[in-house]
């Protein structure tokens, strides 16, 4: 079971009493050490919820980062074998409007051992033309996350909005001090020369068209001598592994995270949206590499966690993304998980 976060008001007063004494005192610094004081430091300054959101995952402290926000209409980018008329009434049954806001979340979780960020949103080279974004790195300081100190950066596939913030607009790492992860013919293929042609080919837009194939060409070779390559389903660190769910690009993945008896996945783009994906798991999302795959991953991932009944986050989910699936009919709802301030 997912442990809620402790954070009160009474606790944001006691850590910036606690603060004050300490500065008095001469304290031996570790690693860890400059963690937990640097979190404290955020606890004192930010509410739980802005622009961040705390949770546990067993023994393992997690938080999930806003990148912010933009807005796109769901026909045809959500949706693009729905007719207007299939999707009128399941709009009106739902409250949505035909355009809505979507978001990017960023997942960050301490081990213990190592302190792991899962994509890195669009970066600065899209933002901020396009809605809010990019907010990761104000947030992630926000919450008291330096980027100096993320040791693992994990990618769940090669797209844009995931791999964006790789680089920083000057070209440098966003993440100076980590080292990188990708499932190896997922690299393979956003670093080889079929990528190009194949995007270009596709129904994206055009503007996302020339995005993804900049931040494939100019995001991946700076981090190359970083990088290490898994194998699709292989363990990326102890307690955390990657899951294989193709078609939404060749080698897409999920990635699990095991604590002692809870488990948590996050997503990547398997699904978009708790209505267009769950309630419609057929409805193809525009973007989609191999759309029938993507279904049968899609499918798969979301009977895996519904009857795991396994905590999952939603990379494009409002935020803060997390909750469960549940199975209802031939397809699933969305139960998100209660926001605890």
């Amino acid at each position: 079971m997912i442990k809620p976060p402790t954070l009160t008001r009474r606790s944001v007063f006691r850590a910036g009493a606690g603060l004050a004494v300490a500065a008095t005192a001469t304290p031996v610094l570790t690693a860890s050490s400059v963690r937990a004081e640097t979190a404290r430091q955020a606890d004192a300054e930010a509410m739980n919820g802005d622009g961040f959101y705390r949770f546990k995952i067993g023994d393992f402290q997690a938080t999930v980062i806003s990148d912010g926000s933009g807005q796109i209409p769901i026909r045809p980018i959500l949706a693009m074998n729905v007719s207007e008329a299939e999707l009128a009434p399941v709009l009106k049954a739902n409250f949505m409007q035909p355009v809505i806001h979507i978001t990017n979340n960023i997942l960050v979780v301490d081990t213990g051992r190592e302190r792991i960020l899962v994509d890195t949103g669009f970066g600065e080279k899209l933002g901020p033309s396009y809605g809010s974004f990019p907010e990761l790195e104000a947030n992630l300081r926000r919450a008291g996350i330096a980027p100096e100190s993320i040791d693992l950066v994990v990618t769940s596939h090669g797209h844009l909005d995931h791999i964006g913030g790789l680089v920083t607009k000057s070209g440098a790492l966003a993440f100076p001090k980590a080292q990188f992860v990708f499932v190896d013919t997922e690299w393979n293929y956003w670093t080889g020369s079929r990528y190009e042609s194949e995007v270009n080919s596709s129904p994206m837009p055009d503007g996302f068209k020339k995005g993804t194939i900049g931040a494939a060409r100019d995001n991946l070779p700076p981090v190359a001598n970083r990088t290490r390559f898994v194998k699709q389903g292989g363990e990326i660190t102890a307690g955390v592994h990657y899951v294989a769910a193709p078609g939404h690009s060749p080698s897409h993945a999920t990635i699990l995270f095991t604590s002692g008896n809870d488990q948590f996945m996050h997503m990547g783009d398997i699904a978009h949206n708790p209505v267009t994906s769950l309630q419609h798991p057929d409805w193809s999302p525009i973007f989609d590499y191999d759309p029938a795959q993507a279904i049968k991953s899609r499918k798969a991932i979301l009977s895996r966690v519904a009857t795991d009944r396994i905590m999952v986050m939603g990379y494009h989910f409002p935020f803060p993304a997390l909750g469960h699936v549940v199975r209802r009919d031939a397809a699933y709802h969305w139960e998100a998980a209660q926001w605890i301030w």
